[in-house]
């Protein structure tokens, strides 16, 4: 009987070290193989910088939770209809005859829940990711049409979360081309 109770002992013994080596090598290799320097990344994505911002109207956030984030089209409901009614009427409603440059603006912007737009950062990129300087008419006529109230939805919950949303605008001779995520 004392055998059994030995092997069974050095059994759970060699499982528990066993088990402790795999949790160990996987908390490092996720937490502690990479050192982060959180004075530099002090923010998840999404956050907009007050002293960054480009377009502020009189902007009231619904509630002081944490935001939500839309990353792709098929992340929650935003769009008021849809994000191909978005799309159609941002490409109806837009002048392109008037431009011929190329490049992307990046929209970084916090929707409240009376669908109201606010906390703009704008940013014009080239094709390689850098910035550039586009129409400043071309970018106007993209916000304008962009914070249009009917494009987002509205809640009659004030305790509904704020949203975090961004939008890249492909431009090619002054069309837009696509319209990302």
């Amino acid at each position: 009987m004392k055998k059994w109770v030995k092997v069974v002992l050095y059994s759970l013994l060699g499982i528990v070290v066993i088990i402790g080596g795999v949790i160990g090598y996987f908390y490092y290799q996720y937490d502690l193989k990479y050192e982060v320097n959180s004075s530099k990344y002090q923010h998840d994505i999404g956050y907009l910088s007050p002293t960054n911002r480009d377009f502020v109207p009189n902007f009231e956030r619904c509630s002081n939770n944490h935001l939500r984030g839309y990353y792709s089209s098929v992340g929650f409901n935003v769009f008021d209809n849809s994000k191909a009614h978005f799309r159609q009427f941002i490409q109806s409603n837009f002048n392109s005859k008037r431009y011929d440059d190329n490049g992307m603006l990046n929209l970084r912007f916090i929707i409240n829940c009376k669908g109201e737009v606010g906390d703009m950062e704008v940013n014009k990129l080239n094709k390689d990711y850098q910035i550039t300087k586009l129409n400043n008419d071309l970018v106007e006529e993209i916000i304008q049409l962009t914070v249009e109230k009917e494009n987002w939805v509205i809640s009659n919950n004030k305790s509904d979360n704020d949203k975090y949303m961004y939008l890249i605008f492909k431009i090619e001779d002054g069309k837009i081309v696509e319209i990302l995520p």
